[in-house]
């Protein structure tokens, strides 16, 4: 019986920042194998281009080495692009977004079987009239998701957030029980259908320092996250805390789980991306397709300068098939 073809798409990203680069070095670091396609969805005149100026006959190596099982895929009403290296433009978010729609469109039709997305710049995105603060908001509303999780990962650590793109100040007023409820379920329901695992364990963190200190520094601890994982732990949900962030991320601290749920983006983000050592992964828990990232942004300040690592590119393109090889056994 012939072997499953596993076809992940590669959105472009950015096509001013490094997001083109690391795509092109991760594909010729990555070993070619009989079970997988890949599909680049962008221009084709980006990737070529692109191409040119990653240099070392990289880009050649990797269309040779490929052949057939690597494919270009334009995007519809796709501007032509133009090229300002290092600087976020209405036609460089037109594209990011336009080949994030045509990703989802194969994804949910079955021609693709997981998407690993490049990054993308929210200025541009916003300046090309697409308003959303990143890559997760926009593929739950593609998909017609409500209550997306954005989970970060390595080998060793999975941490996932309450809140992502939004400023400090809203955090409190966004963090409640109903909301807490739904991403800790979705969370625990993607580790055990995605990751394989069981009955998995997760630890959620406090939103004051040290818990709140009994409601002296915060009543959110007892008045919402508390009740949250109270609810949840009703439904047969392992979730415990709340926990001081300071000291559930320290090292050698805190319980041992699954996943970690922080309540907002820099209290889980900073000391995931400290551990990952730029080999970390952005995984987007809750939709009907699998979805990846590397962990990093377009870095406008390095682009064009053939100095971006791919790391965590080539761990997205890697895990995008192993959640996928996880899921089918399933």
């Amino acid at each position: 019986m012939r072997e499953k073809i596993y076809k992940i798409g590669i959105t472009i990203g950015d096509i001013n920042g490094i997001g083109p680069e690391v795509i092109i070095r991760a594909l010729s670091s990555l070993p070619v194998a009989a079970d997988e396609q890949i599909c680049l969805i962008g221009p084709q005149a980006a990737f070529y281009f692109w191409g040119e100026r990653v240099g070392d006959n990289l880009w050649r190596e990797v269309l040779r080495n490929r052949g057939a099982a690597l494919s270009i895929v334009e995007p519809d009403e796709i501007p032509s692009p133009q090229f300002t290296i290092g600087q976020p433009t209405e036609v460089s978010g037109k594209i990011a977004a336009r080949s994030i729609i045509s990703a989802t469109e194969l994804a949910l039709s079955g021609k693709i079987d997981a998407i690993v997305t490049a990054p993308i710049s929210k200025n541009a995105l916003q300046r090309a009239g697409y308003n959303f603060p990143g890559h997760t908001e926009f593929f739950a509303s593609l998909a017609d998701v409500c209550t997306p999780v954005m989970l970060m990962m390595t080998e060793k650590i999975r941490i996932a957030v309450a809140t992502t793109h939004v400023p400090l100040k809203s955090v409190a007023a966004l963090v409640t029980v109903k909301m807490l409820v739904e991403k800790i379920e979705i969370l625990h329901r993607e580790l055990q259908d995605r990751f394989g695992i069981r009955h998995p364990g997760i630890a959620v963190t406090a939103l004051n320092p040290h818990a709140g200190e009994g409601g002296k520094i915060g009543s959110e601890e007892t008045e919402v996250i508390e009740v949250a994982l109270r609810a949840v732990q009703k439904k047969g949900i392992d979730a415990t805390g709340p926990y001081p962030a300071d000291s559930l991320f320290s090292y050698n601290a805190g319980p041992y789980v699954d996943a970690y749920l922080a309540m907002y983006h820099d209290q889980g983000l900073i000391p995931f991306k400290m551990l990952a050592a730029g080999k970390g992964v952005n995984y987007t828990c809750g939709l009907p397709f699998i979805r990846t990232s590397p962990d990093h942004g377009t870095a406008f300040d390095i682009a064009g300068r053939n100095r971006a690592n791919f790391s965590s590119m080539l761990e997205a393109i890697r895990r995008a098939k192993s959640q996928g090889s996880i899921n089918r056994r399933g």
